[in-house]
């Protein structure tokens, strides 16, 4: 009995201690537990890691990341350079509009951001009411300005079309009456038994060039009379090169006429006097010609001169219509901003909108920046691929140059990392041979780009050029190396795992101080090797939470 007594307590106990340790072990599970790291603003660093050998310096290739038409080159073969100078450059008008479009967008962005922090006085108001106003009539003035100059150019431009049509037509008369010439000269019956005597040769000459100069002025003429005020100005531009072609026939038949007369003898019936008369209407005749060629070349050169100065004035205006538009919307903007009051959502808004102009602008920099060549390095210049004005290739270097230092490095960079590396960027290198602790630095001096397969991956060659200190080391080392691609100082940063996204937005969780759970919707800017950049929507210090164990 006492036996059976025992064993029942004692199984009592076992129960209890299972039933304790499942309640403690439930009540352990339901608990949450966050890792949270504060916001803070530090400098973020973007790197790219690689590993290459170092193998011996060879011609540095540099050429555009896009082909075009070259428009300067600063340098020739055998000139000695610095790293930064600028070699060569694309021609890049374009580029060039799209950056200052991107600069006044940006500006115009932080303009109203700004104003929309600050808040605006009365007399802040006024004074952005007369700066509207005052870029309203700025605006007027280059609207005006330019219609005046393209009535301007309508009416200077048909005066000139006139005057070459005149001029076109007068010349063909001037030519046509020197044919008249040349043909009673070579069909004068009084100088028939003579004409040439001294050399039958060139009278067949000279009768074939007159006939060829018919043709050609009969040609122009049939040409001139198509032509009016509505013609093209290419239209009337080939039309006086055709003339002065046929002219220049015409000159030649004159010539040749002249040498027959020099080869001509005087007879009964063609006395001295009347063989001199004869030379003598020929080289009017010359004379007029010469005038006619002159005649066609400048009404040529006046209509061409105009076109090109008018087309160039057109440019100009509308430029400044262009410019004074922005500078009138931005008053505009900033008017209206300073009238409205500031709301959240406007503040994030406005932010967001700030960052995504001046990204513009970096790209529009970055973009007209590839239409340059920088020296990468120090060195000489050994070759140059292409002339100003000529059609570049990627597959022809522009220039190649050799650099002071005679060791170099090539990695491979994966397709998911190349867009982030550009050249002249710095390089920490260590060798194994030297150990981790000894650095060399270096700056990118090439990327190929051509793609480069291994073993079906994307990956693009680097090469890397040592700035100093390269004495000790040999071709065939192994090097590790940390191209630094990008950097921001002073930015608010969060772990990269601590931002997650949902329909296309970014957002943090946050722990407050009464242990709740919060959700904040951000925009991120550069993820480097600390962490993320928070550009909006989240305050310094704030716990962001990085991991839930439950």
């Amino acid at each position: 009995m006492l036996k059976s007594k025992k064993k029942t307590i004692i199984i009592a106990i076992i129960i209890l201690a299972v039933i304790g340790v499942i309640f403690a072990f439930s009540g352990s599970k339901n608990k949450t537990e966050y890792t949270t790291v504060k916001a803070e603003k530090m400098t973020l660093k973007q790197t790219v890691e690689a590993t290459g050998q170092v193998e011996s310096a060879s011609a540095i290739k540099l050429n555009f990341k896009s082909a075009g038409r070259l428009e300067k080159i600063f340098v020739k073969e055998g000139d000695i350079i610095k790293a930064g100078a600028k070699l060569a450059q694309l021609e890049s008008r374009a580029l060039g509009s799209q950056v200052a479009d991107a600069r006044a967008r940006l500006a115009q962005a932080q303009a109203d951001y700004d104003k929309l922090m600050a808040g605006a006085s009365e007399i802040d108001i006024q004074i952005s009411e007369n700066s509207v106003a005052q870029k309203e009539q700025s605006l007027i003035t280059a609207i005006n300005t330019l219609a005046f100059t393209e009535a301007k150019q309508t009416t200077e431009l048909t005066n000139l079309k006139t005057a070459a049509l005149d001029t076109l037509k007068s010349e063909v008369v001037t030519a046509k009456g020197a044919l008249e010439e040349i043909n009673n000269t070579l069909a004068d019956p009084d100088a028939e038994d003579t004409l040439a005597i001294k050399n039958r040769t060139i009278l067949k000459t000279a009768e074939n060039n007159y006939t060829t100069a018919v043709d050609l002025i009969n040609q122009s003429q049939t040409k001139n009379n198509l032509l009016n005020l509505l013609s093209g100005s290419e239209e009337i531009f080939l039309t006086l090169d055709d003339l002065k072609t046929a002219l220049s026939s015409v000159a030649q038949a004159l010539s040749d006429t002249m040498n027959v007369l020099e080869a001509t003898l005087t007879s009964a019936d063609l006395s001295e006097t009347e063989l001199d008369t004869l030379k003598t209407n020929i080289k009017t005749q010359q004379t007029k010609i010469s005038s006619s060629l002159t005649n066609v070349q400048t009404a040529k050169s006046n209509l061409n001169s105009k076109i090109t100065y008018y087309e160039d004035q057109v440019t100009y205006y509308e430029n400044a219509v262009k410019d004074a538009e922005n500078a009138l919307s931005i008053a505009q903007a900033q008017l209206e901003l300073k009238k409205s009051p500031a709301r959240s959502f406007e503040i994030q808004s406005g932010r967001a909108k700030v960052d995504q102009t001046r990204a513009n602008l970096d790209l529009a920099l970055a973009n007209l920046g590839e239409a340059q060549i920088i020296a990468p390095v120090n060195g000489i210049i050994t070759k140059k691929g292409f002339e100003v004005g000529e059609q570049t290739s990627l597959a022809t270097p522009v220039l190649e140059m050799i650099g002071e230092t005679k060791l170099q490095i090539q990695v491979n960079v994966p397709e998911a990392d190349i867009a982030k590396i550009k050249l002249s960027q710095n390089v920490a290198i260590t060798l194994d041979a030297f150990g981790p602790d000894k650095k060399f630095m270096g700056q990118v001096i090439f990327i190929d780009p051509a793609e480069t397969k291994i073993q079906d991956v994307v990956y693009y060659q680097v090469k890397i050029q040592f700035m100093s200190g390269a004495e000790e080391i040999k071709p065939g080392m192994t090097a590790n190396l940390t191209i630094y691609t990008d950097s921001r100082d002073n930015v608010l940063v969060v772990p990269s795992r601590a931002v997650k996204s949902r329909d296309g937005e970014k957002y943090v969780e946050i722990l407050t101080a009464e242990k709740n759970v919060t959700q904040k919707t951000v925009t991120v800017g550069l993820k480097g090797n600390e962490g993320i950049e928070i550009l909006s929507g989240l305050n310094e210090g704030e716990e962001v939470i990085t991991f839930v164990k439950k």
